[in-house]
């Protein structure tokens, strides 16, 4: 058989969702989800809608029941870190069980918000008939960006052949670098996030999750959030836009007016929201038998989406959402929720509170009557004007006639008391298990007291182990296996006080596990009491070897634990250094008195020995000490004197030293005086010849002069001649 095509495909999930029972297909249920919300908010204008002029009061007695038992529930499942406990396979396997526990309790509480995922999930199931919660693998790049001024060249370098890093801007200037890097890590997670009801659908046939052949999760997405979980980017963006607040349920949530908005369609198109549904459905898609797939779909049109190298139905291991109920129907998905238990009794207690409250306004405000006979111009106009010690005018006294209001009060208390006695017995939510009553305890002994208490909380525990043995107990197999599945990487973390490797693809198939949530030994203090009487009953049990050292460490570390600390091997030895074998029992006063006895003579006679011994050793050490103290002082003298001898050693030294350094000054003043002379002397020379050079030159100009002279005379003595 031929793999199923797209069209086939979107034909049955369109059939399968259409047929199922969700807030869009059933609107019995999405009716009682809507009212449950409005009673929960005090909003009661469609079924009890006031009348003007009449009281408008609204009972909460949905929220109150709903409130009343979060505190303890919530108690219950998160008041430490470890919610739940996986059991071993076998003597081989306790260590990986308890490392497994602890690592899938941190990825719950500390990766997740796993206080307020079991608050949503708790409170969902109390006020909407069921809780859902899904569990998925979280894998994306997370990007890290960083900027350096002023970088040595051998920091670039270092950045630049770094791998993991990459760079995007890089400016040289002065021989400094300006750097922009861009580091890129691989995030992985499981994720635990709670499901609005009214985006969950199931089966009609189905009666859990388990077993069910279909169910889907519609949830509106953002544009660039689908393409980043690598849908085609194009079959993306030709998917309509939805409005997220459109459903009867969403809006009774809404209570600032989130969805009346008109959106940012047109202004920022990849933040746009996208109708996603996610549909889980046991079919046969490629004709080899019937399987359970999961396949995504966009839009109310079911236009079918697809990742990259993947077929448009992909094979799943399980349905990643878990789910429960406070009251079970049974052979039913859908129970029962706290509202829908007192739902009638709210209607009922704002009737009478509302006939109450009309009935006082009247008894104050009665009406008078005036007979004609009696009344004037001005009797009508002094009535209408109400105050206190107003004055009516009439034409005789006595004209005005009150019409006292009978008081229905006395008879409306009892049945309030009825109707809230009424919402105790079926929710458990009781006045004494909200705190203690100034009067509880007037006209009671403290034994009944304490029944009462009890058996309002049985209720109460009933809803959490049904709780515990579903929706929780579901939430953590799921996690587990989501993690087994996925955890690729080996990681070293602090678990118990103690650094140990998590390597989630060695971990076994777990399906035996306990949730610890403490029900049936009542809350934290009347644990802490019997665990003291635990201890006390193991201190007897010592008495005669019942007790091991293993037993009173694991008192040890469940009292540490129940204090608050998860360190009980900062107080005792931890549990690895212990053994099974019973502590030995104590031997018999008598007997352990005669024992003593003899030991203490024992060590009397061992006593004087040790005396007589350590007498002579004294004096034997004494002697030796003088002749170690003689010995020492003739060698500190024998070193005082080599050490005076050093010293005027070094001090002649010190002096020949000194006249050494005075004779090389004083040699090289003498060189610098005689250079000093030389210099003289040479230039003296330079000087002397100088000027005898200049002498001579002169001489010379003198001598050529005199030449001239005795020229030009004899030039112009033998002119005259021949003249």
């Amino acid at each position: 058989m031929a793999k199923m095509s797209t069209k086939e495909l979107k034909s049955l999930l369109a059939a399968e969702k259409a047929d199922a029972l969700a807030s869009m297909a059933s609107s019995k249920l999405s009716a009682d989800r809507t009212d449950a919300m409005d009673y929960y908010m005090g909003d009661m204008s469609l079924d009890m809608p006031a009348q003007d002029g009449r009281s408008a009061s609204v009972s909460t007695d949905v929220m109150d029941t709903i409130e009343g038992l979060m505190p303890s529930l919530m108690e219950i499942f998160a008041g430490s870190d470890e919610v739940m406990k996986f059991e071993p396979v076998g003597p081989e396997d306790v260590a990986a069980a308890e490392q497994e526990t602890d690592y899938v309790n941190h990825v719950f509480m500390q990766k997740n918000p796993g206080f307020l995922v079991l608050y949503s999930f708790i409170k969902d199931a109390l006020l909407s008939k069921n809780g859902f919660v899904k569990v998925w693998w979280d894998e994306h790049e997370e990007e890290q960006r960083e900027t350096y001024l002023d970088q040595l060249p051998d920091v670039y370098d270092l950045l630049a052949g770094d791998p993991e890093v990459e760079v995007v801007e890089h400016t040289e200037h002065d021989g400094l670098h300006d750097i922009t890097v861009v580091t890129k890590s691989t995030y992985q997670c499981a994720k635990v996030e709670p499901i609005p009801p009214e985006e969950f659908g199931i089966s009609r046939t189905a009666r859990d999750l388990h077993d069910c052949d279909y169910c889907f999760h519609e949830v509106y997405r953002s544009e660039h959030a689908l393409i980043e979980d690598g849908f085609n980017e194009a079959d993306v963006k030709k998917l309509p836009s939805e409005n997220a607040r459109n459903s009867i349920e969403d809006i009774a949530r809404d209570t600032v007016d989130e969805g009346s908005g008109p959106g940012n369609e047109g202004t920022n198109r990849a933040s746009r929201l996208i109708k996603v549904t996610e549909h889980y459905i046991r079919m046969d898609y490629d004709g080899s038998g019937a399987k359970l797939y999961m396949a995504t779909t966009g839009s109310d049109q079911g236009e079918v989406l697809t990742r990259d190298d993947e077929d448009e139905a992909t094979p799943v291991d399980f349905i990643p959402i878990a789910a429960m109920t406070p009251c079970i129907v049974t052979h039913r998905f859908f129970g029962r929720s706290m509202a829908d238990m007192v739902m009638d009794i709210q209607r009922i207690k704002t009737a009478l509170m509302r006939g109450m409250l009309d009935n006082l306004y009247l008894h104050n405000n009665p009406r008078v009557e005036v007979p004609d006979s009696h009344a004037n111009d001005v009797t009508l106009d002094d009535l209408l004007v109400s105050r206190p010690g107003g004055v009516v005018r009439t034409r005789s006294p006595g004209g005005l006639t009150w019409q006292v209001v009978p008081d229905i009060t006395p008879s409306i208390y009892p049945a309030l008391q009825y109707m809230d006695s009424l919402r105790e017995w079926r929710t458990g939510v009781s006045r004494q298990g909200q705190g203690l009553d100034a009067n509880a305890l007037q006209n009671q002994t403290a034994t009944a007291a304490m029944q009462l208490y009890t058996a309002a909380q049985a209720r109460m525990k009933l809803i959490a182990r049904i709780f515990a043995e579903t929706g929780v107990r579901d939430l953590f197999s799921l996690l587990h296996a989501t993690i087994r599945k996925n955890g690729s990487q080996v990681q070293t973390m602090r678990l118990r006080n103690n650094w140990v490797q998590i390597d989630p693809r060695q971990w076994k198939k777990r399906d035996d596990m306990t949730i610890h949530v403490g029900l049936g030994t009542g809350g934290k203090t009347e644990r802490l009491q019997q665990l003291m009487g635990l201890i006390e009953l193991q201190k007897q049990g010592i008495q005669i070897g019942l007790v091991s050292k293993k037993g009173l460490w694991n008192s040890a570390q469940e009292y540490v634990k129940l204090i608050g600390r998860k360190d009980p091997e900062s107080f005792f030895v931890p549990s690895q250094e212990q053994d099974d074998q019973p502590i030995p029992p104590p031997e018999d006063p008598k007997m352990k008195e005669m024992q003593a006895k003899a030991e203490i003579e024992k060590l009397q006679a061992q006593a004087d020995i040790a005396t007589n011994d350590r007498k002579v050793q004294a004096e034997f050490q004494l002697k030796e000490r003088e002749f170690q103290h003689k010995a020492q002082l003739e060698q500190q003298k024998h070193q005082t004197e080599m050490q005076s001898m050093m010293m005027e050693m070094e001090f002649k030294r010190e002096e020949l030293e000194l006249k050494k350094q005075e004779l090389m000054l004083k040699l090289q003043v003498e060189r610098e005086k005689m250079s000093m002379e030389r210099e003289k002397n040479t230039m003296d020379i330079e000087a002397s010849r100088v000027q005898h050079e200049q002498k001579m030159e002169q001489g010379a100009e003198k001598h050529e002069q005199n030449m001239e002279q005795a020229k030009e005379k004899k030039a112009n003595g033998g002119g005259d001649a021949r003249a």
